[in-house]
């Protein structure tokens, strides 16, 4: 499935929302600016929160009203949803009830042939440790499994496959969206600096470490069959994840949000979407080249 040009006259852009919880609505200040650019979307992937966030893009909502949806929630109302017991799926909460709440108050039963821009959203396959990508069925049943941390979220089962969040694959899902053939790609990453981040550091020296590799071998003999099968895998997965680097791929660009905000401060919604706008207003400014691409001016 490949979304064709919003504008004949110019390549089809594609663009990747990382996840990042609360930080994650720093996404919609992004589409507001691409959008006052005459450079909205033609084709969009989404991992964890960031899927969220590109499902409700994808199926019209244009990305004011969007600003004005996150405004208006009612955070209280959002923590209610994680009121859902999960350890009997190896997890603090099983994932259902938000994705009913999701399904009920902004997916209204959506699947993906109600989109009106392509999507595809991405997931972590437990068993082998790859990307599994959701382009058919319900849009909340494919916002669940993108939104499965292990020991958090229960993973989710669908087709066969046991999925968990697609941010360990890729933390901004690239990947993903080169499935769908856009000839530019803008990455939006509103998470962790892995770059610089001490924890990260951390992680990275604890997976190259003896216990580590020991950890990493142990994981690899379990199945993600049952609770625990599934929660040693899902922490196997979820630690690898941090020693790859965060990059855009060669002649695609990678837009770092930073919104001044925490993973569960959703009440900072003003703050978080005025990062996006700011981040996206710097690239504008300092990747020239590539936005006179998109535009289709022939560039020298």
């Amino acid at each position: 499935m490949e979304g064709e040009s919003t504008d004949p006259g110019r390549p089809r852009l594609g663009v990747a929302f990382g996840g990042g919880t609360a930080r994650g609505l720093a996404h919609i200040g992004a589409l507001k600016v691409l959008e006052a650019e005459a450079a909205a979307p033609d084709a969009l992937a989404g991992t964890s929160y960031g899927a969220i966030i590109a499902a409700l893009y994808a199926l019209g909502t244009p990305a004011l009203e969007l600003e004005r949806l996150v405004r208006e929630q009612n955070t209280g109302e959002i923590w209610l949803q994680g009121l859902d017991f999960g350890l009997h799926r190896g997890s603090l909460i099983h994932g259902r009830r938000l994705a009913r709440w999701l399904d009920r108050k902004f997916f209204f039963g959506a699947t993906f042939a109600d989109l009106q821009i392509p999507l595809v959203v991405a997931c972590t396959d437990l068993a082998t440790g790859r990307l599994a990508v959701i382009d058919t069925g319900p849009i909340s049943l494919a916002v669940q499994a993108s939104c499965a941390l292990p020991g958090i979220f229960a993973p989710v089962r669908s087709n066969g496959r046991v999925l968990i969040d697609g941010g360990f694959v890729q933390t901004v899902p690239f990947r993903a969206l080169s499935l769908l053939g856009p000839d530019l790609m803008i990455g939006l990453h509103a998470g962790l600096d892995v770059d610089n981040s001490r924890l990260v550091r951390g992680v990275r020296h604890v997976n190259a470490s003896r216990l580590g590799r020991r950890f990493q071998h142990l994981a690899a003999r379990f199945q993600p069959v049952g609770p625990f099968g599934q929660m040693v895998r899902g922490f196997a997965v979820s630690l690898r994840s941090y020693s790859r680097p965060l990059r855009a791929p060669k002649g695609h660009l990678l837009v770092r949000e930073d919104p001044p905000a925490q993973w569960w401060d959703f009440h900072k919604s003003p703050q978080a979407i005025h990062a996006g706008e700011r981040a996206m207003r710097r690239a504008l400014e300092h990747s020239p080249r590539f936005f006179d691409r998109l535009r289709g001016v022939e560039v020298t």
